[in-house]
């Protein structure tokens, strides 16, 4: 037989607990004058601290002796089993401890929380500083204009005859910047309680939003958004495959060969595009198919090989849409954010709610300089 502690363990238990607490809060004390006043502990804190720093070692042996499961009292179980058997009865002998568990100790401060590093949202194919494309900043406000003229025609005639008059149109390319910016209200309490930390998210996700939205706008095919109060509008920012949309190259299936894609290519070469930093864009789900897509029966070569289709590198990202495949040249999209972009930091309008209201502002614009450098391909539904 074991005999049972005595007294009452959960009485105990608060107790050293409670000691614990003040030890480190004594400890912490001291570290705050040291930091304070610039310098290490001297004699009389070294001795201390090493004495709250022995009792709490004991504390925590203690603890553990009092969290330790009790084992019960024992029953004779041949005892049991023969007068069961002398009285012709079926009896069930079931041994059962009253366990302490881990739900017991919640909100106690025992079982200690490893805090680790702060896990960021993920963003999915953030590609419009990747495909070649010059994105200016600081940019005077205003409207962009680009004077542009067509092409002069000349004629065969024969000796002595009259040329006809010909005619250069001059027509011009403009774009303005449009605003767009993000505002997030937090709560002085939330501030303060986290030590910095939220700020630090806000700051650094502010400018993250802004970058989603010039991405969405510069790979998008749909003329059309919702905002964020569910209403469809017209969009004011967008890239070429708006445009490309609307006169699309057709693919015989849903994923497209090797030769509709080398006519995609020819599309825009025989515009008299000159080529300098083309590339193919689609979503990850048509890039894995065409990493599938062999080329032909023998050779073991893929359509799309370290991601690259015929000798254009190839980026991915959910804003072109499922079954479409773009293809052009970045040089001539012209695109720019104007003047700065301006976080404001706002203590005071919401001063009532105890709460900082963090703005952020900021202008961009895009503009094809030329729509034929652009092709959209479309797979079969």
């Amino acid at each position: 037989m074991i005999k049972k502690r005595r007294g009452n363990p959960q009485k105990a238990l608060r107790e050293l607990i409670n000691r614990q607490q003040e030890n480190c809060e004594r400890i912490q004390e001291l570290a705050d004058v040291c930091e304070q006043e610039h310098r290490e502990r001297n004699e009389s804190e070294n001795e201390e601290y090493e004495r709250l720093v022995r009792d709490n070692d004991i504390i925590s042996m203690k603890m553990r002796a009092i969290q330790s499961p009790a084992v019960p009292q024992t029953v004779d179980a041949d005892t049991v089993l023969r007068e069961s058997i002398l009285a012709k009865q079926t009896v069930t002998v079931m041994m059962m401890r009253d366990l302490m568990m881990t739900p017991d100790l919640d909100g106690t401060g025992i079982i200690p929380i490893q805090q680790q590093e702060m896990l960021k949202p993920l963003r999915a194919g953030l590609i419009w500083d990747l495909v070649g494309l010059n994105i200016r900043t600081g940019l005077r406000g205003g409207t962009l204009r680009w004077p542009r003229h067509g092409k002069g025609q000349a004629h065969w005639v024969a000796e002595g005859e009259r040329l006809e008059d010909g005619k250069i149109d001059f027509t011009k390319l403009e774009c303005k910047p449009e605003r767009l910016g993000c505002a997030i209200p937090v709560t002085r309490e939330e501030l303060n309680d986290s030590e910095g930390i939220v700020e630090g998210v806000v700051r650094e996700e502010m400018p993250a939003a802004i970058v989603d939205c010039v991405n969405e706008a510069l790979f998008t095919t749909d003329a059309k958004y919702t905002d964020a109060k569910g209403v469809e509008k017209d969009r004011v920012v967008y890239g070429p495959f708006v445009k490309a949309a609307e006169n699309p190259f057709e693919f015989a299936g849903a994923v497209p060969t090797r030769r509709e894609l080398l006519k995609m290519k020819a599309e825009v070469t025989k515009a008299g595009i000159k080529l300098y930093a083309p590339c193919w864009v689609m979503t990850e789900d048509m890039k894995a198919e065409l990493e599938d897509t062999k080329v032909d029966a023998g050779s073991g070569r893929f359509v799309c090989e370290n991601d690259r289709i015929l000798g254009y590198p190839v980026f991915t990202t959910p804003a072109i849409g499922e079954g479409n495949v773009g293809f052009g040249d970045w040089y001539y999209q012209a695109a720019g954010f104007f003047d700065s972009m301006n976080l404001i930091v706002d203590p005071y309008t919401l001063a009532r709610n105890n709460s900082v209201d963090f703005v952020l502002n900021a202008r961009f614009a895009t503009v094809t300089l030329y729509e034929e450098a652009f092709v959209l391909g479309k797979g079969k539904a």
